[in-house]
């Protein structure tokens, strides 16, 4: 093979390599839509709907969504939903009997019913749905709604967290106006109980202890525990894996800054014999419960650092509620990994087909060529060369 012919052909598998490598790294993304649970007045008693590239409905019929039980046999309306020009969705439904919606519900669907609609339940016609997996929902059930420990608990994980950082921030206030250094220390004693708990190192039961008895720290290692387990108990769901790991970060957010407030209180308000000094030092630990509640927004000594980005618990909490995301695609619910759907338009889309792999193959397979194009033109260089020294 002449030089000029092997370089030509090694021109042409270059060009038919690189489309097909961008082609691999453009991955097509559906449109949004998404429905998320958050907190009006209550607990996750309000549900928004935000949906793109969604077509009008046929004449005479309307778009509805459902909140169905775990079990199919609750489904409660969350109202009709009209189509922007734009082809979005942007519907809040709030329970007018301020329930918690995670509690209850597991499944969102949306029906196409006919108008007008003697029947008060959903249509057989299901337009979009999503159906958080039950390995992960019981996890997020246990960080925003309830938990087994400790017995009498009406709460879940984090709301557990935030009332114990509550009591200790409470209690701090109240050593900030003691009037004595007997009482800055009581109640500096009960901010240590409360964070600790009634099985920490510290723990004074001497000076009662205002708390529920399982401590904030326990609260916060809990938060980060749960949030991996939904993890585990819902595989691919990667809405589930990003806020979880979020709930995990400010989980130990939580953590590290409630454990520095004891160690203030612990190490330095305590031993301090003058009254002013203490509260100094009683003021920095309220710093950092600060932290440990809301973030870094709090007012916080300035040389605090987090362990990863700033959020304390009440970040957690939100992130906990977004780990809860229905990810609506077409069809009925099935518990599982969200799926990726293909705008078409301002219609629904169609649902990625074929084994993604395919294009690797081929792309593998141009590489490949092209790896024994070289080393055969290196071949012939060398026999032109051996020939022309003959």
């Amino acid at each position: 093979m002449s030089r000029i012919k092997y370089l030509t052909l090694l021109a042409v598998v270059l060009l038919m390599t690189l489309p097909a490598g961008l082609a691999q790294a453009q991955e097509p993304a559906g449109p949004i839509r998404t429905a998320v649970i958050w907190d009006n007045v209550a607990l996750s008693d309000a549900i928004t709907y935000s949906l793109a590239e969604i077509d009008p409905p046929a004449a005479g019929t309307a778009y509805e969504g459902w909140l169905w039980s775990d079990d199919g046999s609750v489904k409660l309306s969350t109202g009709s939903m009209d189509v922007q020009d734009d082809g979005t969705i942007d519907h809040t439904y709030v329970s007018p009997d301020v329930v918690n919606l995670i509690e209850l519900y597991d499944k969102v669907v949306i029906t196409v019913e006919p108008v007008p609609d003697d029947d008060p339940g959903p249509s057989d016609v299901i337009l979009l749905s999503h159906a958080i997996p039950a390995g992960g929902m019981v996890h997020i059930r246990h960080l925003l709604v309830l938990w087994t420990e400790p017995a009498d608990s009406t709460l879940g994980i984090i709301s557990n967290l935030q009332a114990q950082l509550d009591v200790a921030i409470l209690h701090s206030d109240l050593a900030l106006s003691s009037d004595t250094i007997e009482n800055v220390r009581l109640h500096t004693h009960r901010v240590i109980n409360i964070i600790e708990g009634a099985g920490g190192a510290n723990f004074d039961a001497s000076f009662e202890n205002p708390g529920d008895g399982w401590g904030a720290i326990p609260y916060a290692q809990n938060a980060q525990i749960h949030a991996n387990l939904a993890i585990v108990g819902a595989p691919g769901d990667e809405v589930v894996a990003a806020h979880a790991a979020l709930v995990d970060v400010t989980g130990q957010n939580a953590e590290t800054w409630a454990a520095q407030a004891r160690d203030v209180a612990v190490d330095k308000a305590l031993p301090e014999a003058g009254i002013a000094l203490a509260k100094v030092w009683v003021q920095q630990a309220k710093g950092l419960l600060l932290a440990a509640r809301s973030g870094l927004d709090a007012d916080v000594d300035g040389t605090i650092g987090s362990i990863s980005g700033e959020g304390g618990a009440d970040q957690a909490d939100v992130e906990a509620q977004l780990m809860a995301t229905f990810t609506l695609t077409p069809g009925p619910p099935v518990a599982g990994p969200s799926v990726i759907v293909v705008g078409a338009g301002s219609g629904l889309g169609l649902p990625i087909v074929g084994d993604p792999s395919v294009p690797l193959l081929a792309q593998m397979t141009l590489i490949a060529a092209l790896v024994f194009l070289v080393a055969g033109g290196a071949l012939v260089v060398r026999g032109g060369r051996s020939r022309t020294r003959a």
